[in-house]
């Protein structure tokens, strides 16, 4: 239980540091991702994100908006109750787990490293 308000606190401190939060309080940003899971890479993409911290029960929700990831290879939604969340050297935020439910994924990595607010 105690890691997962860590893994919040991360995200928190991950947006909050990025300044990536609008004043309409939306998280959305443009941002470069590198995935690594058990038998596929992605590397260096840009993609769109959005962070969400408003769901019943969630410290946090990090959600991939790109429409050509195959879902089936690659993760893209991250919830900060159960996947580990590291804000690393005030940098980029990393998301590693196993996939419990796809082996095809597997224990997977993600970096995201943030760009810029999608609008302010």
């Amino acid at each position: 239980m105690e890691e997962q308000y860590e893994n919040g606190h991360q995200l928190k401190d991950f947006v909050e540091t990025h300044n990536l939060m609008n004043r309409n309080s939306i998280v959305n940003f443009n941002s470069i991702v590198s995935i690594t899971t058990a038998n596929n890479k992605i590397t260096n993409r840009k993609i769109e994100v959005m962070v969400s911290f408003d769901n019943y029960n969630s410290l946090g929700l990090v959600t991939f908006l790109e429409s050509d990831i195959d879902t089936s290879l690659f993760p893209t939604v991250f919830e900060a109750n159960w996947q580990k969340m590291e804000h690393i050297e005030n940098e980029f935020l990393k998301i590693s787990d196993i996939h419990k439910k796809n082996p095809l994924i597997g224990e997977y990595t993600v970096k995201i490293t943030p760009l810029e607010k999608i609008r302010d």
